[in-house]
């Protein structure tokens, strides 16, 4: 087990911190609490954090020109930095009672990728999910049969997509069409190890590494898993639910880690910094999120 130094960088208690992702253009982390409704940005070199009310459901997000495209239950909404305001885009493909946007991320051109769930998904969960691609406006199906969308990502050369089956416990890869934006040749890359929870959001470094924050086992834990998907580094998390991981700072050097309270999912106790934002320096970097066109 890797040793690390796990800072506790924002005191918030946020019911389901997720999505971390950083604006090179705003110099911050921007992050979701899914079951507080908010898109919250904070700034490290202060450790301030500012949110904004949505009459939605956020699920995940990228960045465009000038602000972030949200997945809500809803539909789609634009985050205009100057104005600081929401402005629809786009209808959800589905039902919103039935169903509603998790995990996403946008491929290395900045085609935004984002996964359905059942609104009332159980732990045996169903495969109705699909991932959607975001397409000036209209969301095009691209996989189906999705039963827990998490853990999106992209190679750095763009030409593996990766995406997690959480309640499987398996990580999964696909050979990814740059110039169609179309994935295929779907495989098992990596399973959670015994003792190990189950693989939840996760992001790419510059090496082709992939990154993982690991709610629900032992401990909570962030892994990293080689491109091959040999398990290369782990350490352990002061929360059980670690949520998903992100680089940013001005380096892409800082590992950001955001956490719920959520521990009743799985009948355990709540932990005292559940829901807090953390950042580790890891010696590996990330890479900057490329932009969607709205």
């Amino acid at each position: 087990m890797a040793k690390f130094d796990v800072r506790h960088v924002l005191d918030i208690k946020a019911g389901l911190g997720e999505a971390p992702l950083w604006s090179e253009e705003q110099n911050a982390l921007f992050w979701l609490d899914q079951r507080g409704q908010t898109l919250n940005r904070f700034d490290p070199a202060t450790e301030t954090n500012r949110a904004w009310h949505l009459d939605a459901r956020p699920g995940s997000f990228t960045l465009c020109e000038g602000g972030l495209l949200i997945a809500a239950n809803l539909g789609f909404f634009r985050f205009d930095f100057v104005k600081e305001s929401f402005e629809f885009v786009c209808q959800p493909p589905f039902d919103p009672a039935v169903f509603r946007f998790n995990d996403g991320k946008a491929d290395r051109q900045g085609r935004f990728w984002v996964g359905s769930i059942l609104v009332e998904f159980q732990h045996h969960g169903a495969a109705r999910g699909t991932y959607y691609r975001y397409d000036s406006g209209r969301l095009v199906p691209g996989i189906t049969s999705v039963e827990v969308p998490n853990g999106t990502g992209f190679s750095p050369d763009g030409k593996t997509m990766y995406r997690a089956e959480s309640m499987k416990r398996t990580v999964l890869a696909y050979d990814y069409d740059p110039e169609t934006a179309t994935p295929s040749n779907e495989r098992v890359l990596a399973e959670m190890p015994e003792g190990f929870g189950i693989p939840d959001g996760g992001t790419v470094d510059s090496e082709g590494g992939l990154w993982f924050a690991v709610p629900f086992g032992e401990t909570g834990k962030i892994a990293r898993f080689t491109p091959d998907g040999q398990l290369d580094l782990h350490f352990d998390m002061p929360v059980l639910a670690p949520t998903m991981v992100a680089f940013g700072g001005p380096d892409m050097a800082t590992l950001f880690v955001t956490t719920g309270r959520i521990e009743e999912l799985m009948d355990r106790p709540h932990s005292p910094l559940g829901g807090d934002l953390f950042a580790v320096e890891t010696g590996f970097k990330g890479l900057p999120e490329a932009i969607t066109q709205v």
